[in-house]
């Protein structure tokens, strides 16, 4: 059944805010998740009209909990079984042919002198039919993006039960409608993401109702100005006069008030906007390696008629121009300090399922990775995503999808243009409140035409849209875009992203690029048979881009770890080499693009953060949470003070990403052969780290005598010689190089760097200890790592659930994949919920690319 409202202290759930007086309506907000039931609407005679009648017989139905895809629905009660595993999506059948009943019961709240009963729907898609009690609410409430909502109070069955009926209709193959679209990144969807994909409530009411309160805020100096702005309804057939009030609150500030009487016409909706409200020194909102992500609290009530609250954040985005290369480039600040863009394209799961552990791995896992923003392509509606990243100093940069009905917009019907500008309201309303929302993006690859982006604007103006907007995020369509989608889009050799000669190196603004990302060959075992993991063949790349689409394959990674580090021979040499070469490539593009930041480089986006599904393409952690080299060699990148090299020029960068300078500071740098460890060159000089800067520190010179395959190290150190960061690099007498052809999505290597020098090191034989503490459902491992002789090379510690199983995912290391000389030793912290240990006693095992795997239990 579902969760009901039986009275007014029933009402306190946690997926609801309750405010009442002492007598009349009730006040609150249930989701509708449980009691539903879903069957294809072939074959079936009932109309909604009936199917809609409480007690109507739904036996032989799929049951489902919402939110639900029809795929995921069926899924989840085992008609297709395993779907993301080799190639058995295959097997699934074209589900958008034919429309979908979902149907479900609800208890409502006893009725009470001027109770509101109102439905709302967050996502439903394509179109729907939607009846309740007998009674249709909609014939056509279309679009994916659209929010529905409707006054059902002259319908309900007050304290008792009632009975939806909606009947779904797919949205069309290859992007044809406004709805989710995955583009190449995966094979698409059977259902097309059909359903009642985002949540569905049952909300009550008195006579007035409160929608979409947002502060905005204008910053000046050491002050702030807090414009509240609130939506009011009236449900009633006659004029009604309330106070609309409020609260803007956080602990250890002074409380602000405010308030004004407010008159609504018969069924009128209204935005009240209260005068701004003048705030000396407030806490600001900073994002992730800035400061500290402080929030206040906004609640509005209209009397006792409606309560809302909300969280916010006390901080300004602002938006410029620069021009490199000959291009102008759209930067940043937040509160008057420009920041650096780094982050990746965000996809939800391929059938849009998510929950709180998951969202909340999403965000602790950008974090980890040193990252400050994700980007939503299309990927729009999770909710619980922006609230977190709002907590957690995290920016969201939203907008359309491309290569799709969004931007073939020119042969729009007038249904499609009233979708896309209700889309629009409907997620700008969602995103507007976020601290976290930096700005929108109108369009991807190409602009809107320009009615509508002219549209579209009239939309952001009208909901006092407070963050900056582009039209589109690619030069290539539109020369004033602010940032560039040149590529590439698979492996590139680490020295591309230095070279400023080549489209997609570190310079400007990129809306997205980045290369294929194997995961590590437990998670390749989790989806692909023994047969399909070696050697690469149809499943494996079943697994890469979308079918018969330029990323079918992997070919361009494979030739590149083939080339430089030996022909793999099994999966397990293919994983071990990928993930050197995911590492080397994925730190080298963060490093570049904060080399120089604010003056040649002002944001990136890799694409992608993560995968829809199990895939072997584009991703810095994969579809289970198992970080790999993508993951760690970001991490290392964006560590708060770093030093770097540039594989095209030889030099060597100190990067501060804080707002706090640094001095007293030692680089190191030093060149050593292998297999012995000869060093051939060394130097140290003094480094000031201004804030938020990149600085370059040295040099390193053209050497001889160096072997093939030889390492260089970099150190960092403070005055009293603590690390700062310490950074080991590979590299070859005959180094990678480019040609000069080049497409959209690939500039073709010329030369690879010979790296096989590496798998000529001697077996270094590292010892572990592993101790835990447990603090409740949470525990943490120190490690300890020591080598007492020769070169331990890419050593990896893991936990896992029990001797020889699984790394226990997600979770946290305070460094991975780490190189170090003999006689030394290295402390790693991981951090992982009990709960994932299924029972198992913890393990440490530990790895390297010349270090056998042992394991250790964890005491």
């Amino acid at each position: 059944m579902f969760r009901r409202v039986l009275a007014l202290l029933l009402l306190i759930f946690a997926t609801g805010v309750v405010s009442t007086g002492s007598a009349g309506a009730a006040v609150g907000s249930t989701e509708l998740t449980a009691g539903w039931a879903l069957r294809s609407a072939t074959g079936l005679a009932d109309t909604g009209a009936t199917i809609s009648q409480v007690g109507y017989g739904t036996a032989g139905w799929q049951p489902v909990t919402l939110p639900s895809t029809v795929l995921a629905g069926l899924v989840a009660g085992g008609v297709y079984q395993n779907v993301y595993f080799g190639q058995n999506l295959k097997n699934v059948p074209d589900l958008t042919g034919q429309d979908w009943w979902f149907r479900g019961e609800f208890t409502a709240a006893a009725s009470a002198p001027g109770q509101v009963y109102w439905l709302r729907f967050k996502g439903l898609s394509y179109r729907a039919q939607i009846w309740l009690n007998g009674v249709q609410l909609d014939a056509n409430a279309v679009g994916t993006f659209a929010n529905h909502e409707y006054n059902v109070t002259s319908v309900i069955n007050p304290g008792a039960a009632n009975a939806l009926a909606i009947k779904v209709t797919p949205p069309a193959h290859d992007c044809k409608d406004l709805s989710t679209c995955t583009v190449d990144w995966n094979p698409e969807v059977p259902d097309m993401n059909a359903g009642l994909w985002n949540s569905t409530f049952l909300d009550t009411t008195g006579p007035v109702a409160l929608r979409d309160p947002y502060v905005k805020t204008t910053l000046s100096g050491t002050a702030a100005d807090l414009t509240v702005y609130v939506d009011a309804i009236n449900a009633t057939n006659a004029p009604v006069t309330t106070t609309v009030s409020g609260t803007i609150t956080k602990t250890g500030q002074t409380t602000l008030s405010f308030s004004q009487n407010v008159t609504l016409n018969a069924g009128e909706r209204k935005e009240v906007a209260f005068a701004p409200i003048h705030v000396t020194n407030p806490v600001l909102w900073w994002p992730y390696q800035f400061g500290s992500p402080e929030l206040y609290r906004l609640t509005v009530s209209a009397g006792t008629s409606d309560t809302k609250a909300i969280d916010f954040g006390i901080r300004q985005f602002t938006d410029y121009r620069t021009t490199v290369n000959g291009t102008s480039f759209a930067g940043y600040k937040v509160n008057g300090q420009p920041i650096l863009l780094r982050g990746g394209g965000y996809v939800w799961d391929m059938m849009q399922r998510w929950d709180a552990k998951t969202n909340a791995a999403h965000i602790a896992y950008v974090k980890g990775m040193g990252l400050n923003t994700i980007r939503l392509e299309g990927t729009l509606g999770n909710e619980e995503l922006y609230d977190l990243a709002d907590r957690n100093g995290i920016m969201i940069m939203p907008g359309f999808v491309c290569c799709s009905a969004w931007e073939n917009d020119s042969s729009w019907t007038a249904e499609q243009e009233q979708v896309a500008q209700k889309s629009l309201e409907s997620q700008m309303r969602a995103l507007r409140q976020h601290a976290a929302t930096f700005m929108w993006n109108y369009g991807s690859d190409q602009p809107p035409t320009a009615a509508h982006l002219a549209a579209y604007k009239n939309v952001a103006t009208a909901l006092h849209w407070q963050n900056p907007t582009l039209d589109n995020v690619a030069t290539w369509a539109n020369p004033d875009a602010g940032m560039k989608m040149d590529g590439p889009y698979v492996w590139e050799p680490p020295v591309l992203w230095w070279d400023q000669s080549r489209a997609g190196s570190a310079f400007g603004t990129t809306g997205e690029e980045g290369t294929e990302s194997p995961p590590p060959l437990e998670s390749l075992e989790r989806f692909l048979a023994p047969a399909d993991q070696w050697p690469i063949g149809a499943t494996f790349n079943y697994h890469a881009g979308k079918p018969r689409s330029v990323f079918d394959n992997i070919t361009p990674f494979t030739d590149g770890l083939n080339k430089r580090y030996g022909i793999a021979t099994s999966a397990a040499d293919y994983s071990r080499k990928s993930e050197l070469q995911n590492y080397e490539n994925t730190r080298s593009f963060f490093e570049a693009w904060s080399a120089k930041q604010h003056v040649q480089s002002f944001g990136s986006i890799f694409w992608m953060l993560n995968n829809a599904w199990p895939s072997v393409h584009w991703n810095l952690y994969d579809y289970y949470f198992k970080p790999g080299g993508g993951y760690f060699g970001a991490r290392k990148a964006t560590e708060p003070v770093h030093i770097s090299y540039d594989y095209f020029t030889r030099n060597v960068h100190v990067v501060n990403s804080t707002l706090t300078a640094r001095s007293g500071l030692t680089a190191t740098a030093a060149v050593y052969n292998l297999p012995d460890l000869t060093q051939k060159y060394s130097t140290s000089v003094p480094v000031t780290a201004p804030a938020n800067a990149g600085t370059q520190v040295l040099t390193i010179p053209a050497l001889t005598g160096l072997s093939g395959t030889y390492l260089i190290r970099l150190q960092l150190k403070d005055a009293a010689g603590a690390k700062v960061s310490d950074n080991v690099y590979w590299y070859s007498t005959s180094p990678d190089t480019l040609s000069n052809k080049s497409n959209w999505y690939r500039s073709t290597p010329k030369n690879y760097a010979n790296l096989t020098g590496l798998n000529g090191l001697a077996t270094a034989n590292v010892t572990a200890t592993a101790t835990r503490t447990v603090s409740g459902t949470q525990e943490t491992v120190t490690i300890t790592l020591a080598n007492p002789a020769g070169l331990a090379f890419f050593v990896r510690p893991e936990i896992t659930a029990g001797n020889g199983g699984r790394e226990v995912v997600p979770v946290s290391y305070t460094d991975n994949y780490v190189t170090f000389w003999p006689g030394e030793s290295t402390t790693i912290t991981a951090v992982y919920q009990t709960a994932d240990l299924g029972g198992q006693q913890p393990y440490l095992r530990v790895r390297g690319y010349n270090v056998p795997t042992f394991s250790i239990p964890v005491s």
